[in-house]
């Protein structure tokens, strides 16, 4: 979903969740390209430009569609929704009302990226702005808590002189305080309880996943997920691998194969190094997503495929598939068992599209789709909580997409 093109906070499984979903986006560049590409294709052959090329046909080849099910009741959701780097609105599940924030437009070019990043943040939207406008250029970056009536709160606003490397900053359950970890161009990375009149500490560089007990975790793209002592920068425990490894709170993190088709993920529990194979359920092998639930055990698992047979587009004289289709499977981290989310695999514009947990423990769905070739997109919002026979689902309106979403309860 449009997460791939990222491809992705609050307590234990929280903080992870926060964390893992920013790097993601980082960690997925290479993924990008492919699926731009995929979108690209589908814009440039149902264009209905040029002197012999009539608006052509949009034919299912296969018995996949898109994002439907039963009628969607009263789900009391807002969502803080961006696409891109665009500010983000507020929208009203239920009624369907759009608010824009324009307090959170980001800037221009000549900024450099990244600009806009949300995230599920003490009980609302986090959203960071960053301001930048070349590579050696002061940074300024502002936070901002958006809460579900609407209202913009600045949080904190930072200034540096040049831009040093990379921040991140994981909250600590049931306080005000949060982890800094910092990523210089040059040197050690360093970690930090702010406030606090503790000097950082040395650590290993990697994506800061949360707090597991008294210790830090930290999860690299190609290489070991560690534990980290905060107080020393000790490295406490340790999960050797080259594989892709990320962490899901609770202590615990999945690992991918070295390539989608070689093999299936596992389970990790990074403090016993105990490893339980889950497999690869899905018939999508492009890549994968993980989207820890802040309110279960549970993990979403979002399988895509940018060129995917779901339906052709004819273009005299020869038909192009271009299809682009997405899968989503639940992890119950308690068991190690996978269930198939009902009505999935389905059709989709995986890079304006979404997937996310409610603070109540729903997974939320948003899912752009319809005939590119006729110009009919249609925005559906699936809301289902685990154990559900089927997703009930409604529509959305038709904003530029839903790249970067947040549920919030009202």
């Amino acid at each position: 979903m449009s997460a791939w093109p990222e491809w992705v906070h609050r307590g234990v499984i929280d903080d992870a969740r926060h964390r893992h979903r920013h790097r993601q986006r980082r960690r997925r560049l290479a993924g990008v390209a492919a699926i731009l590409a995929g979108g690209l294709t589908v814009l440039v052959l149902a264009s209905p430009g040029g002197p012999s090329r009539a608006t052509p046909p949009l034919r299912l080849s296969s018995s996949l569609t898109w994002l439907t099910g039963s009628p969607l009741g009263a789900t009391h959701l807002r969502l803080v929704a961006s696409e891109g780097d665009d500010p983000p609105s507020i929208i009203d599940v239920d009624t369907g009302r759009v608010t824009p924030l324009p307090q959170l437009d980001v800037p221009g070019p000549p900024n450099l990226g990244p600009y806009l990043s949300l995230t599920p943040y003490r009980g609302g939207a986090l959203a960071v702005v960053n301001h930048q406008a070349c590579n050696h250029c002061a940074l300024t970056e502002d936070d901002f808590l958006v809460s579900a009536s609407g209202t913009v709160h600045l949080l904190a606003s930072r200034h540096f002189l040049a831009f040093v490397g990379t921040t991140e900053r994981s909250p600590v359950p049931g306080s005000t305080s949060e982890w800094v970890l910092r990523w210089p161009h040059r040197g050690p990375c360093t970690l930090r309880l702010v406030p606090s009149p503790r000097p950082a500490v040395k650590v290993p560089c990697g994506n800061l996943g949360g707090v597991y007990e008294n210790d830090i975790v930290l999860g690299t793209s190609n290489g070991p997920t560690i534990l980290v002592d905060p107080r020393t920068g000790a490295v406490r425990g340790r999960v050797n691998t080259t594989h892709r490894s990320d962490p899901i709170g609770h202590g615990l993190a999945v690992e991918g194969p070295p390539s989608p088709d070689s093999g299936g993920l596992t389970l990790i529990n990074l403090a016993t190094g105990k490893r339980q194979p889950l497999g690869w359920p899905s018939r999508m092998h492009f890549s994968y997503q993980l989207f820890p639930d802040p309110a279960g055990p549970y993990v979403a698992i979002e399988f895509g495929d940018p060129a995917y047979p779901g339906y052709s587009v004819h273009v005299n004289p020869n038909p192009q598939t271009i299809g682009q289709a997405a899968d989503l499977w639940l992890l119950d981290t308690r068991t190690a068992t996978l269930t198939h989310v009902p009505g999935f695999p389905i059709l989709e514009s995986l890079k304006q599209s979404g997937v996310a947990w409610s603070p109540d423990g729903r997974l939320v769905i948003a899912s752009r789709g319809g005939s590119f070739a006729q110009s009919t997109t249609r925005t559906a919002i699936g809301v289902w909580r685990p154990g559900q026979s089927s997703v009930p689902v409604g529509t959305l309106p038709p904003l530029n997409g839903y790249t970067q979403l947040v549920p919030l309860n009202h």
